[in-house]
């Protein structure tokens, strides 16, 4: 206690009894309640979570997500499904459901078996409690133009989330970045360490993305006074040591932790001339200005920032637009109404047609006579 007391005098903050627990290792009954007796704390029991996540630095197991699965299960099970509408549900699933997952996507890349349990709980909500969808649960999570409902794919937006860190890596724009950038990124630049070696799983996964943010960062070069000379992607999207090797280094012998204003000369290009590598890339960075202008990083385009959205439309498969997306998601549309025509349009109502393939019913004659199988196609549907 005497330690939590010149803490308090140091930072001026108190420690709440109510908040607190405490975990015991090999400790006898008889010591461990003499010790609750003078703190006044609770005993904890793991696993332990820290701020609503598993402090772990392995790989995410099922029971490491359990309480993200507990949570979205319970907030389905609290409305009534079959008292809503298909639009209603919809609409919660947007709202609510979805956005549930954020926070631990926003963390960690969640197993593959952990984000089949997390569809499987929207899509059991979607059609009812059998959970057997009138669609494909890969159309559904598409755009409303694209012939889907909108709903995000959990997987693609895990990994756009992601990219959201390996940003606030390169622009050091939080306290977790410059201190990745002081204890974690001990090689000259964040795009030469190997993702292989002694790293925390989740740090791993970060690494991994690398080559998918690659495709989408735009490196603007003006000073040179922050890029790496050999390991950023300044040259054309691409960085030297990835065209040229490692020779290169060797031959400027400017060293590995170079920055690109080592090769700028009272605003020009002066590359050591000592091998025909070195040469054709004094040629090549002719036509790539410097000024005294700070460096600067941009998503997709120059000029525009990073942004979850614009990351995940950059990372997801695009499927070509549907003609009658207006028609069915106008402005001032009825919601269930326009489910309904979607479903309709998607050829996903249970006509007698489909019943009669499966063998529910025996007979499948239009209920208005119109001579022919209940369909979507027949004539009386036609009509209406």
């Amino acid at each position: 206690m005497e330690g939590l007391e010149k803490f308090k005098e140091v930072s001026g903050l108190t420690v709440s009894t109510h908040k607190t627990v405490i975990f015991f290792c090999n400790t006898s009954i008889r010591i461990k309640r003499d010790i609750l007796r003078r703190v006044q704390f609770c005993e904890g029991s793991l696993p332990v979570t820290y701020l609503g996540l598993p402090p772990v630095t392995k790989r995410l197991s099922k029971l490491d997500c359990a309480p993200l699965l507990e949570r979205l299960t319970a907030r389905a099970n609290s409305w009534l499904s079959k008292a809503l509408s298909f639009a209603g549900r919809l609409q919660l699933i947007k709202a609510t459901m979805a956005s549930m997952q954020v926070y631990w996507c926003s963390m960690f890349l969640l197993p593959v078996s952990i984000v089949k349990e997390c569809e499987r709980v929207l899509r059991k909500f979607l059609w009812g409690s059998h959970g057997r969808g009138k669609v494909k649960w890969s159309s559904i999570c598409k755009p409303l133009k694209e012939g889907g409902l909108g709903i995000k794919d959990l997987k693609t937006w895990n990994k756009a989330l992601l990219l959201k860190q390996v940003w606030n890596v390169l622009k050091e724009q939080s306290l977790w970045a410059k201190w990745c950038h002081a204890y974690l990124i001990k090689q000259p630049n964040f795009w030469s360490i190997p993702s292989h070696g002694l790293h925390s799983w989740s740090w791993r996964q970060i690494l991994l993305l690398r080559p998918i943010a690659k495709e989408h960062l735009v490196y603007r070069c003006r000073r040179g006074d922050t890029f790496s000379l050999w390991f950023d992607l300044w040259m054309h999207g691409e960085t030297v040591h990835a065209l040229y090797g490692h020779r290169v280094i060797y031959d400027a012998g400017l060293g590995r932790s170079a920055l690109v204003k080592e090769v700028i000369c009272e605003g020009r290009w002066c590359w050591p001339q000592n091998s025909r590598e070195l040469v054709e890339i004094q040629r090549r960075v002719q036509d790539i200005p410097n000024s005294l202008d700070p460096n600067c990083i941009f998503w997709e385009t120059a000029g525009h920032s990073f942004s979850i959205d614009k990351a995940w439309h950059g990372i997801r498969t695009r499927s070509n637009e549907v003609s009658w997306h207006n028609l069915v998601w106008f402005p001032s549309r009825i919601p269930k109404h326009a489910f309904c025509l979607w479903l309709a349009i998607r050829g996903a109502h249970r006509t007698k047609e489909k019943l009669l393939a499966v063998g529910v019913v025996q007979m499948a004659y239009c209920v208005f006579h119109c001579g022919e199988v209940e369909s979507v196609e027949c004539p009386s549907t036609n009509d209406i």
